[in-house]
């Protein structure tokens, strides 16, 4: 298979998992790789973190995932893909950079709205606050999952646990939680 071939599919099989809200670590360079994102810092979080955090916390949140566009770039050597993200009703359009390594997808630059994030929709306040507890441990997976932990346990972490919108979500959150403290 040729190397356009081989960057083509890891794309089709980034796209299938982002659809399917769960991301399998062989996809990714867990080793060096990292992900960038305009929504946050210019801080590099390791894609070992990405992956763990998504099937965590984010796809627990996230309605669903429609992916309109994949596109790959033979001259830069570089992947793009277009993501539709549902939190209910609202949608955060969203596109990603993708660069490979060996047979992986290696480093990964995320652009997408921040003012997406002061909706009123109980589903992306609670993202939000899951982005801002997540990155404030500084990408570390022990400490962020008991920071996710006891947040849940706080007042405003109650509040998402009893409101009809995101109960389900803290739901599965909590289970998530639970199984990622198990592996660790």
């Amino acid at each position: 298979m040729s190397l356009a071939a081989t960057r083509r599919e890891l794309l089709v099989r980034f796209r299938a998992m982002y659809q399917a809200k769960h991301f399998e670590l062989y996809l990714f360079n867990l080793d060096d790789g990292y992900l960038q994102t305009t929504l946050s810092d210019e801080d590099r979080m390791p894609l070992r973190f990405f992956v763990e955090y998504n099937n965590a916390w984010w796809f627990a949140i996230i309605s669903g995932v429609s992916v309109p566009a994949i596109a790959y770039d033979e001259e830069s050597d570089s992947g793009s893909i277009v993501l539709d993200i549902s939190y209910g009703d609202d949608i955060l359009r969203a596109m990603q950079h993708v660069h490979f390594g060996d047979g992986t997808i290696n480093r990964l630059r995320t652009y997408a709205s921040p003012v997406f994030f002061t909706r009123p929709n109980p589903l992306v306040a609670l993202d939000a606050h899951g982005n801002a507890m997540w990155l404030d441990t500084g990408y570390g997976l022990d400490a962020s999952r008991r920071a996710a932990e006891v947040f849940l346990t706080t007042p405003k972490g109650l509040h998402f646990t009893n409101h009809q919108a995101t109960k389900d979500a803290v739901d599965r959150i909590k289970a998530n939680l639970a199984a990622l403290a198990e592996r660790s």
